[in-house]
């Protein structure tokens, strides 16, 4: 791939008949179409940043999940006041997801994503360190609401500086960090249990991911690129040379609402949900249930987690792939018919009571069941730049966010609570995932689509 993107002020010849608006320009300003090139060390400087903002928002969010046995005896409390904090990280992620989004779009990408990076990275470090229940909750809000920045910036900077050809691909491969991520939370923390303990082993792990993190964000500050066509706009706004058509208002958030886009911005923010919802049901539920339900080893469910998040890796992968191929909804609701087929048969397991997992668990179906389970989330593999093609510049980072969080929130934070009072036991509760590609198969095909098109400074 060739680095690079031109912003050019005609993007609206790139519009499709399915898309729900129109980014017309009326009278544009003299210097609107002229090209904002990147050159070859800005754009894979973008791209390192994206990567590894998306592998430490992965990192983060699996703090609680993969080591949730061991925090809930350090911490003395059970189960759901765990599930508790995940549903409130959740729910603080939406108001990052707001903040953040519509920082991005004001202050600027690049400070936003280090202040972002920076306040999930100091807020890990002081996790390992909490003392009870109420400074770890505490500990826990202050990441949700900074990993609230990392998805609308990293996609929308992404999706500024590359060329439209095989931007799903490389969409899917960034988005596949996040479980690159938590496969890193995975193998720290198992280290550090295995070496230090049980207490000391997941404290440890909070400390040297949030370490790792908070060097990331310092670094940004310094060698991450601001985006060519966020400065072009902002130096039209400045100038005072926009038509009132184009005009970014003082809180971007009113400007997703407006009639042109709430279409768009509704359906990803349910998309948004789906995709957490398949992913949080194996997420939060499947260490415990092969755990404490099927007596498994600690050794042979690592073993079993992280083949999980290969397959959802290569799913976000070949998603991202087909989505250059045909168009993003159709890639993502083939995802949601693969993760259709995965939890009915793991459903069908459990209601006919032949849902066991021996030592040998590559024998068993139950396990090939919750691999498809792991692998239903490959719509998360061109979400990303799916929204950020359709909303234009001057609210990108606002739309994406506020899309992207409400699903968090919803989907990982209130969907596990939910989940486990309405089914009653963990393997239901996972089960439960199957809302998930349900919902997003019905929903995709209704969803706008500007696949590929280029992005520009005035749209």
């Amino acid at each position: 791939m060739e680095p690079g993107a031109s912003a050019s002020a005609t993007a609206g010849r790139d519009l499709n008949d399915e898309e729900v608006h129109v980014t017309h320009i009326i009278k544009p300003p003299a210097k609107a179409g002229m090209a904002a090139l990147y050159s070859r060390r800005e754009v894979r400087l973008i791209l390192a940043f994206a990567l590894l903002g998306t592998l430490f928002d992965g990192a983060e969010l699996n703090l609680i999940g993969y080591p949730l046995v061991y925090i809930s005896g350090s911490l003395h409390v059970d189960t759901i006041a765990l599930i508790t904090v995940t549903t409130v990280q959740g729910f603080a992620s939406i108001l990052g997801g707001f903040v953040f989004g519509t920082l991005g779009d004001t202050l600027g990408r690049r400070r936003t994503f280090a202040i972002s990076v920076l306040a999930f990275g100091l807020a890990a470090i002081l996790g390992g360190l909490s003392v009870n229940y109420a400074m770890f909750m505490a500990t826990r809000l202050l990441a949700g609401i900074g990993m609230g920045g990392l998805f609308g910036l990293s996609f929308s900077m992404f999706t500024e500086c590359w060329k439209t050809g095989r931007r799903g691909t490389m969409g899917g491969i960034i988005q596949a960090m996040y479980f690159g991520g938590e496969i890193l939370t995975e193998g720290m923390i198992f280290l550090f249990l295995t070496l230090l303990g049980h207490d000391l082993g997941w404290r440890a792990g909070y400390i040297a991911i949030g370490a790792v993190s908070t060097v990331i964000g310092v670094a940004s500050l310094k060698l991450l690129p601001e985006s060519k066509q966020w400065l072009s706009y902002q130096q039209h706004l400045k100038e005072g040379t926009l038509p009132k058509e184009i005009r970014r208002t003082k809180v971007p958030v009113i400007d997703i609402f407006k009639p042109q886009f709430v279409f768009g911005t509704v359906l990803f923010m349910v998309l948004s949900t789906a995709m957490f919802l398949t992913t949080n049901s194996v997420g939060a539920y499947l260490s415990t249930y092969l755990l404490k339900v099927q007596k498994l080893s600690l050794n042979t469910v690592s073993l079993i987690v992280l083949l999980g998040y290969i397959a959802t890796i290569i799913a976000y992968t070949l998603t991202g792939i087909v989505s250059d191929a045909l168009r993003r909804k159709y890639a993502f609701t083939l995802a949601c018919v693969l993760g259709t087929v995965g939890f009915v048969w793991f459903l069908a397991l459990l209601a006919t009571h032949s849902a066991h997992i021996g030592a040998d668990f590559w024998a068993w179906p139950t396990f090939w069941a919750l691999m498809l389970c792991a692998g239903a989330a490959g719509g998360f593999g061109v979400l990303g730049v799916w929204m950020s093609e359709y909303f234009p510049t001057r609210i990108r980072s606002t739309g994406s966010s506020a899309s992207y969080y409400v699903g968090r929130g919803l989907g990982a934070g209130v969907f596990p609570l939910f989940a486990l009072a309405i089914a009653g036991t963990v393997p239901f509760a996972l089960a439960l995932g199957i809302i998930g590609p349900a919902a997003g198969l019905l929903f995709s095909l209704i969803a706008p689509d500007r696949t590929g098109r280029t992005i520009a400074d005035l749209e």
